[in-house]
C-alpha cells in the first residue's frame, strides 16, 4: 500500500472520528429546537383560559397553558420539538372547539419553562403535568386522554406507561429514536452513542388504555412505517389512521385528522376496537 493511500485512509477515518463526535456532542441540539420566551411574554389567550407553572420533582418550574371545555375529558398535549408555546398554543382550538379541557406544556428549556432537557426531565414534566390535572383541577385519571405529537409521542408513551387514563392519541410517533436515528444517519451508527432512547415500542406492554395513532403517508420525517410498527407491536385496542398526502407538520389541515378527533370520544368509550 502507497504512501498517499495511506494518508488518504488516514485522514477519512480521522474525518468520520470527527463526525462521529460531532454528532454525539451536538446530539441534542439535533434533537430539540426550543424557543425562549421572556418572562413578561404575554398570551393571547381566549376567555377562561389561564397560564400557569407547574413545579416539578427536582424543582424546575414548568410554563403551561390551560384550556377550559365543555366536556368531562381533557388532552393532556405534548408538542413536537420545536418552537414554544408562542406557537403551540394555536393547537387548542382543534381540541377546545371539540369541547375539550386542553392542557399543554412547554418542556424544561422551552419557552418560559426552567431547566436543562434530559429525558428524564421531560419525564419529570409531563408527571407535574399529570398531577395538576388531578391534584388541581380534579380531573379523574379515566377522563385524561393523553397525546403526543412527534417527539412528544416519547413523552406521551412514558407517561401513559405509568397512568392508567381513558386513552393515547399519536401522532407522527417513532418506535423508538433510535430506530429512527439510525434510519437517518446509519453510517454513524447513532444508536451507539445517543442519549435520548424514547423506546416507545418496548413501552406498549405497559399500557392498558386504547391508543389511537395518526400517521401522515408522505411524512418524511418520521415515515408511516413508524406507526405501523407500533400497531402491530400492541395487543391491546387500537387504531391506525393514515392520512393521504399527509406529511409531518399538515395533518390538522385535513378533514381526515379532524374526524379522527371526533370519533376518538367514540372510540375510547367502546369496548370493541
Amino acid at each position: 500500500m502507497g504512501k498517499r493511500l495511506k494518508k488518504l485512509i488516514f485522514i477519512a477515518l480521522f474525518l468520520y472520528i470527527f463526525l462521529i463526535m460531532a454528532a454525539f456532542l451536538s446530539q441534542e441540539k439535533l434533537i430539540f429546537h426550543p424557543e425562549k420566551l421572556p418572562e413578561n411574554f404575554r398570551f393571547d389567550l381566549s376567555e377562561g383560559a389561564e397560564e400557569v407553572f407547574l413545579n416539578t420533582a427536582d424543582k424546575e418550574k414548568i410554563n403551561a397553558l390551560f384550556f377550559p371545555g365543555a366536556k368531562s375529558e381533557v388532552i393532556l398535549y405534548f408538542h413536537g420539538n420545536a418552537g414554544s408555546l408562542a406557537g403551540w398554543q394555536q393547537i387548542a382550538d382543534d381540541f377546545t372547539d371539540k369541547g375539550y379541557s386542553f392542557l399543554i406544556i412547554d418542556y424544561r428549556g422551552y419557552g418560559k419553562s426552567s431547566g436543562e432537557i434530559t429525558e428524564k426531565g421531560l419525564y419529570l414534566d409531563a408527571e407535574a403535568a399529570y398531577q395538576f390535572l388531578t391534584e388541581t383541577k380534579g380531573f379523574l385519571s379515566g377522563d385524561i386522554i393523553i397525546y403526543g405529537r412527534s417527539i412528544g409521542s416519547g413523552i406521551a408513551t412514558e407517561l401513559a406507561s405509568r397512568h392508567q387514563t381513558k386513552g393515547l392519541v399519536l401522532e407522527s410517533p417513532f418506535s423508538s429514536l433510535k430506530k429512527l436515528a439510525n434510519q437517518k444517519m446509519p453510517f454513524l451508527f447513532p444508536s451507539l452513542f445517543l442519549q435520548f432512547h424514547f423506546d416507545n415500542i418496548n413501552k406498549l406492554d405497559s399500557i392498558s388504555c386504547p391508543i389511537l395513532l395518526i400517521h401522515g403517508d408522505d411524512d418524511t420525517l418520521i415515515p408511516v412505517s413508524h406507526a405501523r410498527n407500533l400497531y402491530q407491536a400492541h395487543s391491546g385496542k387500537k387504531k391506525l389512521v393514515i392520512i393521504p398526502q399527509g406529511t409531518h407538520n399538515n395533518l390538522s389541515l385535513f378533514e381526515q385528522y379532524h374526524e379522527t378527533l371526533n370519533y376518538s370520544r367514540e372510540f375510547f368509550l367502546s369496548k370493541k376496537e
